[in-house]
């Protein structure tokens, strides 16, 4: 072994200045920037790496090392720390603000290794004190080089999944467009988001948006339906429980929130959580803390809250079935996403992509719609929103024959119950409006939208929880809608399910 007045730790030089033994580290022609004020040592690195197949410049000093840096790009720095002018720390320094994500390697005869982990706290990725040994030196910069490697690779499938996730989020109308921006903007932040919106009008799409443009993107998404988990279970689905909390409770099990540490948790219908179970999700939102039912060890948690509502939260503070402080915890920041029959524009596009999709995943050849299928797509008020639009693609994917999906394989099977309020959906553009309708002393004049989509809703209700004998389960299912969003409905329409089985004395149909 011997060592060079430069500093450099060799064993057995061949003529060549290479180690035989020393392993080949191919490099795979990324660019090192060299800093060192000795220009011996310069040239001796640069010969070293570009042997093994690295592209090198070099500089003599921080000031002309920047000026390097400003004109090409980089994937790894090699400095020294003490030279004339602007010094290796102040370089380190510049590069971590300017090219965060280029990786430095300190190479100096001075310090110490309290200097060495300072640096690194700094955000230096290695430091190599001198004489170093050309195989240390070798495999340190082939270290550092990979991770450059796979955080360049994971800031693209980052830009790739953010991509995807807003093409996916299919539109051309300014009020979709505004969500996505105040998304955006929230995301950066780690707020609470409540999203308000119909159901099917995309509030999870929209939450899934938001925790991918986040910093969290990398942690856990873990949606809930707050109005499927039954009032027992509630808390401890949300918190977990212990072994022996409660009868059935023959394991230690993990909540919701534990699921979801790190990352963000999706509480949807988040007005369905029962009354006396508000006050525990309030303390688990303002304290960040929880604990499992039967233990009384508290967990601290780092968990971001995104709430969706088909709901007007405030008339349900109103009305008591809402806490005032609960409200004020989720809605830091409302989102509103308007339904499709306010998306007029978006209507054919939307379905189209739609098609596509369904196109690709069946692998059946459907080139588009014929012209009765769009008239009746676009005078279809689409209650279900895109959750029921894209059901009925995938139903008239099934029936189509032909290349085109045709009217009659589009089953809406609500447009007899629409055509008694025909301005249940607004019209569309370009298409006559229908002559209007007269009912309940409106004095022959057209209904206002919202009270003709109401009174649909409860005529719709009635009639299939009659056909159904006042089953709530068979109802909801030909209707398309889940069950819990099936009960919002009857909620809304103060209808009760009971009044419609046999034996009930009058079916509840007061407004």
């Amino acid at each position: 072994m011997s060592a060079t007045a430069d500093g450099c730790v060799r064993d057995s030089l061949t003529p060549s200045g290479v180690p035989p033994t020393l392993p080949r580290v191919k490099g795979d022609g990324s660019s090192i920037l060299i800093v060192d004020d000795d220009p011996s040592l310069r040239e001796l690195l640069t010969d070293l790496l570009a042997s093994h197949g690295y592209t090198i410049v070099s500089a003599a000093n921080g000031a002309e090392a920047v000026r390097e840096l400003e004109k090409a790009g980089f994937q790894l720095v090699l400095t020294d720390l003490r030279m004339p002018g602007m010094q290796g720390e102040r370089l380190v320094e510049e590069c971590l603000k300017r090219w965060p994500h280029l990786p430095l390697i300190v190479l100096t005869a001075y310090g110490s290794i309290e200097d060495a982990l300072e640096l690194i706290r700094k955000g230096v990725y290695d430091y190599i004190p001198k004489p170093h040994k050309e195989k240390d030196l070798l495999l340190r910069i082939a270290r550092a080089l990979e991770r450059e490697r796979l955080t360049r690779e994971i800031t693209r499938l980052r830009k790739v999944i953010e991509q995807r996730e807003r093409d996916r989020i299919f539109t051309e109308d300014p009020s979709v467009r505004e969500a996505i921006s105040r998304s955006e903007a929230v995301a950066a932040t780690n707020y609470a988001v409540v999203l308000l919106g119909e159901s099917g009008t995309g509030k999870e799409l929209f939450a899934r948006f938001i925790h991918a443009k986040s910093s969290r993107q990398g942690g856990p998404f873990v949606p809930v339906n707050c109005g499927a988990i039954p009032r027992e279970l509630f808390e401890s689905e949300l918190f977990g429980h212990t072994k022996g909390a409660f009868t059935g409770a023959t394991a230690a099990r993990r909540g919701l929130f534990e699921e979801a540490e790190g990352g963000t948790l999706f509480l949807d219908e988040v007005a369905d959580i029962p009354a006396d179970q508000q006050v525990k999700l309030l303390r688990a939102l303002q304290e960040g803390e929880i604990k499992r039912v039967g233990d009384s060890t508290v967990r601290r948690l780092d968990v971001r809250i995104i709430c969706a509502t088909n709901r007007d939260l405030s008339a349900e503070v109103g009305a008591g079935r809402l806490r005032e402080d609960l409200y004020y915890r989720i809605n830091v920041m409302p989102i509103r996403l308007p339904p499709l029959r306010e998306r007029r524009a978006d209507l054919m596009p939307l379905a189209l992509h739609l098609l596509e999709k369904e196109v690709a995943a069946m692998g059946k050849e459907i080139t588009g719609f014929t012209p009765a299928a769009e008239r009746k797509i676009l005078d279809y008020p689409w209650p279900g929103n895109v959750r029921e639009l894209e059901n009925r693609i995938r139903q008239a994917m099934v029936l189509s024959s032909g290349d085109r999906i045709d009217a009659g394989d589009l089953m809406l099977e609500d447009a007899s119950l629409l055509r008694a309020h025909p301005h249940a959906g607004a019209p569309a553009q370009g298409v006559a409006p229908p002559a209007a309708c007269a009912a309940d002393g409106n004095d022959g004049g057209p209904l206002a939208l919202n009270e003709a989509r109401r009174r649909f809703e409860h005529d719709y209700l009635v009639d299939v929880l009659s056909k159904n004998r006042g089953n709530a389960t068979a109802a909801a299912r030909e209707a398309g809608k889940h069950r819990s969003e099936f009960y919002d409905l009857l909620k809304r329409h103060g209808i009760q399910p009971a009044d419609f089985r046999p034996g009930s004395k009058a079916p509840g149909t007061a407004e």
